[in-house]
């Protein structure tokens, strides 16, 4: 059964399966195989050449060069592939080759063994000192094949096979009759290990393949978690806790969140909402690069129908002027993206978003236990929350009323931001901002009481 899902995987992922087969013969060829084999051959060439010249065999020279062919293919091969790479992809057609004029080598051999004329005594002797070589060599040059297919390795063998036995008529027939025996044994042997060599690269190829499958779901997986540089550094052997800071900093939080969220009342609310996060995560990534971590934003997290993003920590801001400049610039491209999406959702009522501001410090931490995911605290996280907060106080949404109807605005996106933030922006942007003062009114916002003044921003 495993060999039928073996064979299918092979059928259904040919190229590939082809492929590997090129490269294994190619290795083959260039590695102790194929140099071993080609050692061989030039063994074989010089006892048979000795062992003739004892015996007074005029032809005895000739068999110096019967294997010439393969053991010149053997050894050019790898040295011909590293001038022209493209050689390697004929290296399956090139094995065979060698195969095949190993059997007409070894037919020459014999035919300057057999040259001399001897009695029917030494013939048989010679007979019987030879007949292991016929099964031996035919086993050697039908057990190995790298073809996509058993059944074109089975007819390559099959030919092999009868190119071998006519030749061997032609050189001795008497001979060939004596060993029929042989050759049966030669050919059934090379078919059972050609066999278990196909079916061994057949299954190798398979969880070789389906494990570089699983490796690049679980990258393409584990891309969804972390950020590209976590994946370079953790394919280096870091640890995921080393990959991202967790000392202490300081950055600009921005907490955005949908007003009335819970009055939308639409079957693809949720698909409406991904898709503004969706929108936010891309503008965070903006100019995002690594050494340094450099972006135009951190997303840090979803929160229903709110997006929280972190300017300055963990990335520093990809834009050369004031942290503060480049959170206001930011907010607003947000905005922009986000009224996009409210115009492709085509809901029947305004919807309108918030966002608050805060700059103070903040810390990255992995969690202690469970699935170790990336994520910031501290005063400005607490802070930017209760500044997006605050347009909801009585007093404070009225000021915020009144200056967007004098501009003519109905419904209207809110930016709140702490003072801070305010007096480290350049004039055009601080033209934007209108002041509430805190004390004047009886105000204050928990977590920065020491706060007078906070400045708000509407928008279409």
């Amino acid at each position: 059964m495993n060999s039928d899902k073996y064979s299918l995987y092979c059928q259904e992922h040919v190229q590939e399966f082809r492929d590997e087969l090129r490269d294994e013969a190619s290795r083959a060829l260039t590695s102790w195989p194929g140099k071993s084999a080609g050692v061989l051959l030039i063994i074989s060439s010089i006892l048979t050449y000795l062992s003739l010249t004892s015996t007074g065999n005029d032809s005895a020279f000739n068999t110096l060069f019967t294997y010439a062919p393969p053991i010149l293919l053997i050894f050019f091969f790898p040295i011909s592939s590293l001038l022209v790479s493209s050689v390697n992809k004929h290296s399956r057609t090139v094995l065979d080759l060698i195969c095949l004029t190993t059997i007409f080598g070894f037919c020459a051999t014999l035919k300057y063994v057999f040259q001399p004329e001897a009695s029917a005594q030494e013939q048989s002797i010679l007979f019987l000192a030879l007949s292991g070589q016929i099964n031996f060599s035919l086993l050697m040059v039908t057990a190995f094949s790298y073809h996509t297919s058993y059944q074109v390795t089975f007819v390559r063998n099959v030919i092999f096979t009868v190119v071998f036995i006519l030749l061997i008529y032609m050189v001795n027939s008497e001979y060939l009759a004596s060993n029929t025996v042989q050759v049966v044994q030669g050919f059934m042997a090379g078919s059972i290990f050609s066999w278990l060599f196909f079916t061994r690269i057949q299954t190798r190829f398979y969880y070789k393949s389906i494990d570089a499958d699983t490796r690049q779901h679980l990258y393409k997986q584990l891309s969804k978690l972390v950020y590209p540089h976590q994946l370079e550094m953790i394919k280096s052997g870091d640890q995921l806790e080393d990959t991202m800071p967790v000392e202490k900093g300081r950055a600009i939080i921005n907490v955005f969140d949908i007003q009335n969220s819970s009055e939308i009342k639409h079957d693809k609310t949720k698909s409406f909402f991904l898709d503004v996060f969706r929108a936010f995560s891309q503008i965070c990534m903006m100019g995002y690069q690594h050494n340094p971590l450099r972006s135009r934003a951190f997303r840090l997290k979803e929160t229903g129908d709110g997006f929280i993003s972190s300017i300055g920590y963990p990335f520093l801001a990809d834009d050369p002027n004031s942290l503060a400049d480049h959170s206001v610039a930011t907010a607003l491209i947000m905005f922009k993206a986000f009224n996009e999406e409210v115009s492709r959702f085509a809901y029947a009522e305004p919807i309108k978003g918030a966002m608050g501001l805060a700059f103070n410090s903040v810390q990255g931490t992995f969690q202690s236990s469970g699935i170790k995911s990336y994520d910031l605290f501290g005063e400005a996280l607490i802070q930017a929350y209760r500044y997006e907060e605050i347009r909801k106080h009585p007093s404070i949404a009225k000021i915020i009323h009144k200056k967007a109807a004098s501009q003519g605005l109905q419904h209207y996106n809110i930016l709140i931001i702490q003072e801070v933030i305010y007096n480290s922006l350049k004039p055009n942007y601080k033209a934007m901002f209108e002041e509430i003062d805190l004390h004047k009114g009886g105000f204050y916002i928990r977590q920065d009481m020491t706060a007078q003044c906070v400045y708000f921003h509407v928008l279409p």
